[in-house]
């Protein structure tokens, strides 16, 4: 009995919603469905307009999975304009990196290998400098240093090779800002090297940045003004103490040795000047609302959960994944791979570099990146948004004078640029909405007050309805 009256309770409640159903179908905004639900039309008339409206809900679907598909090859394209003869010239930030050699080394890195001890044959021990040399400089690797010093464990009173606080080692021997700046130009304008360069540790090794995202912000007071008019000369000059590699780059790049950078290399006494051409990246204000699978690029404050660097940047990106990789390796990443120090991830002990130099991988090797399997590293690294074309035009020794370790580099563009590259939106929000509201308009009629209806028919009326209903039924019992 109670089966007979629980099934008779849902056939009451399935007639209850065909009926509410017929009701919204007759009363609805769409076009079509008010033929389906009038019973005083033909039986073949209201199959012809269901057809329709299925026909057209298949037609609905397959433009909209269209538009959507076409949506991440088409929202952005990338121009190339013409600047206004008044436009203002923003010159690229610079990084100055010591470079030192075997022979080369401070007094200081002489008497601390000295005070380690002695060499097998000899008072002062070269293998130990070579080795702390790759410490400092690792794209001064040489292969095979690690395994080199096994051979004076055995020796009680040779020097032997430092075994851990490698970042520790390039802090205490590298360079000091006034010990490497003499002196620096902008288009004639002398300004405070020490205020504007300032250090960081990149995979290239100890270095000064300037108006650089990676270790300063534009509002900084050790941001350097570097907007230039027509009336300006785009020229930097840095007067050093030593050898370096000046390099140019975008404010969001670091120097990864393992990609192309327009630098240059100058040494003690030589007087050099580097020629370079820029093109800069704009993009549209709202090129932001553009999803990152759209555009194909990140913005530098999009940075990575997995980045240790402030800025993202396709350098930046690489760098953090060969640092991961290494990791993945040898539980530790040589420790100039990141600029500070992190403590889920380790810089390598000397055992650390054993490992790596067993796997070849204390040099960048990009290639053994891409090649390697991983099951927890899947490094996707795109371009940056406002990664600008630079290119090195011209290098050129205007003089040196021997027995002199002072230096000199200019970096001029000698020719002002005339073209820059803009990424516009060719599809924004507002695109998106009238495109699909279109194709809803034209197969079904829909328009927003339709959604609205259909909500207001299943929520508000039916509440409604039910409250009048059961009104109406205690009045009747009454």
């Amino acid at each position: 009995m109670k089966l007979v009256k629980h099934n008779q309770s849902w056939s009451v409640l399935g007639g209850r919603f065909v009926a509410f159903l017929r009701d919204y179908c007759q009363n609805c905004s769409l076009a079509g469905f008010a033929y389906i639900a009038n019973h005083n039309l033909h039986f073949t008339e209201r199959i012809f307009w269901l057809l329709c409206i299925i026909a057209s809900t298949i037609g609905v679907y397959n433009l909209i999975s269209q538009y959507q598909r076409d949506f991440t090859s088409r929202a952005v394209s990338i121009v190339h304009e013409s600047l206004s003869p008044f436009s203002m010239l923003k010159f690229p930030s610079i990084s100055v990196c010591e470079v030192r050699y075997n022979t080369d080394f401070s007094k200081d890195v002489e008497d601390y290998i000295r005070s380690l001890g002695t060499d097998l044959n000899g008072p002062y021990n070269w293998v130990v400098e070579t080795y702390i040399s790759v410490i400092l400089f690792p794209f001064q690797y040489v292969t095979g240093i690690f395994g080199r010093c096994q051979q004076f464990e055995d020796c009680e009173k040779c020097a032997k090779c430092p075994k851990k606080d490698f970042r520790k080692i390039a802090t205490r021997f590298g360079f000091n800002c006034s010990d490497l700046f003499i002196s620096c130009k902008l288009s004639d304008n002398t300004f405070d090297c020490c205020n504007y360069f300032l250090p960081m540790i990149m995979p290239y090794g100890r270095c000064f940045l300037l108006n650089s995202l990676q270790n300063n912000k534009p509002e900084s007071k050790h941001w350097l003004p570097a907007i230039l008019d027509r009336g300006s000369r785009p020229e930097m000059k840095l007067h050093l103490t030593r050898a370096a590699i000046i390099s140019v780059l975008n404010e969001e790049d670091i120097i990864a040795p393992p990609l192309p950078t327009v630098n240059v290399v100058v040494r003690e006494g030589q007087n050099k000047t580097l020629q370079i051409h820029k093109e800069a990246m704009v993009n549209d204000p709202n090129m932001k609302d553009i999803p990152v699978a759209a555009r194909d690029c990140y913005f530098p404050d999009e940075v990575m959960p997995w980045s240790i660097y402030k800025a993202y940047s396709f350098s930046a990106c690489v760098s953090d994944c060969l640092r991961l990789y290494q990791y993945e390796l040898c539980n530790c990443s040589i420790y100039n791979l990141a600029p500070y120090e992190d403590e889920h991830h380790p810089d390598c002990d000397f055992t650390g570099y054993k490992c790596l130099e067993k796997l070849s991988m204390i040099t960048q090797n990009i290639k053994k990146l891409l090649s390697g399997s991983s099951s927890t590293l899947h490094c996707h690294c795109l371009p940056s948004c406002t990664e600008g074309d630079l290119k090195a035009i011209f290098e050129d020794q205007n003089s040196f004078i021997a027995n002199v370790r002072d230096t000199n580099v200019t970096i001029v563009m000698p020719v002002w640029p005339t073209d820059q590259y803009r990424r516009q939106v060719l599809r924004t929000k507002l695109d998106v909405v009238v495109s699909i509201g279109g194709i809803l308009g034209l197969f079904l009629g829909a328009s927003v007050l339709s959604a609205i209806e259909f909500v207001y028919y299943f929520t508000m009326r039916a509440a409604n309805s039910a409250l009048m209903a059961r009104k109406k039924l205690v009045k009747t019992n009454a």
